[in-house]
C-alpha cells in the first residue's frame, strides 16, 4: 500500500508511517501526551512529533549532523499530508533555510563551550519547568514535542535503542529499523519468511509506568496494522 501511495507521487516512507501511527496512539490514550514538570505529568495541548533528519557536513568530509523536523498536531493530518509537510520542512532544514534551527544554532554558537552544559540546564529549567517562552532568545518553543522518531533502517540497521535527551527531550523516543525478511509462524501454524519491522522504544519513567507503556504499545501496533488509507 505504501508503494501505491508512492506511485501516486506521495513521498511516503515507513518512518512517516510509524511517526503518524505514534501520534494517533498518543492521542487515543488519556494521560499519555505529557511531560514532567515540577514533579508531575503536565499534559500537552497538541500531539507533535519530531523526526530526525541527517544533514551533510559543510566541510564535505562525509560527516553528518543530526537535526530534524517537528510536525505539529500530527494526529490530525492524513498520511499523505503528513509526508508532504515533512518533505517541505526537511528540504528547508537541509538547505539551511529553517528559521527556528538557524536561530537556535546562532544562539548556541555564541555560547562558550565551557558554559554550554550549565546554560542548557538553566534553559531547560526556564522553558520546561517554569514554562517560559524563550523564542526571543532564539530557543525554539518545545522543540521536540511529544515523541521523537529516528530511522536507523536507512543505515541498514535492523533494530536499535536510542537514549533519552535529558535537556528538553521528549518522553518517548522510537527507532525505526530496516524492514527485513524473517521466519515467522503464520495463522496456519506454518513457518514462513515475511517482512518484519523492528521498533525500539525508550521512555521516561517519570511520566509513564508499565501500564501506560503496555497500552501505548498495543495502540501503536493496532494503528500500524491498519490499512494505510486509514492513516
Amino acid at each position: 500500500e505504501l508503494e501505491a501511495l508512492k506511485a501516486e507521487g506521495h513521498k511516503v516512507t515507513v518512518t512517516h508511517l510509524v511517526a503518524r501511527a505514534c501520534a494517533l496512539a498518543i492521542a487515543s490514550l488519556d494521560d499519555l501526551n505529557a511531560m514532567p514538570r515540577l514533579g508531575r505529568a503536565y499534559q500537552r495541548s497538541t500531539v507533535d512529533v519530531f523526526i530526525q533528519v541527517a544533514l551533510p557536513s559543510e566541510d564535505g568530509l562525509g560527516k553528518t549532523d543530526l537535526s530534524g523536523v517537528k510536525i505539529r498536531s500530527a494526529d490530525t493530518k492524513a498520511l499523505d499530508d503528513f509526508s508532504l509537510e515533512f518533505k517541505e520542512k526537511a528540504e528547508r532544514v537541509r538547505s539551511g533555510n529553517d528559521k527556528e534551527i538557524k536561530a537556535s544554532k546562532k544562539s548556541i554558537n555564541r555560547t562558550p563551550r565551557w558554559l554550554m552544559r550549565p546554560m542548557l540546564k538553566f534553559l531547560r529549567f526556564l522553558q520546561f519547568t517554569l514554562n517560559f517562552d524563550l523564542r526571543w532568545m532564539g530557543v525554539a518553543r518545545d522543540p521536540f514535542g511529544s515523541a521523537l522518531i529516528s530511522s536507523v533502517g536507512m543505515l541498514g540497521v535492523d533494530g536499535a535503542f536510542a537514549p533519552l535527551f535529558p535537556i528538553g527531550g521528549p518522553p518517548i523516543v522510537l527507532t525505526v529499523g530496516a524492514v527485513t525478511p524473517r521466519a515467522i509462524v503464520d495463522s496456519d501454524g506454518q513457518v514462513i519468511a515475511a517482512p518484519v519491522l523492528r521498533l525500539g522504544g525508550t521512555f521516561d519513567h517519570r511520566v509513564y509506568d508499565g501500564f501506560h507503556l503496555a497500552t501505548f504499545g498495543n495502540a501503536l501496533r493496532r494503528f500500524l496494522e491498519q490499512d494505510v488509507d486509514a492513516l
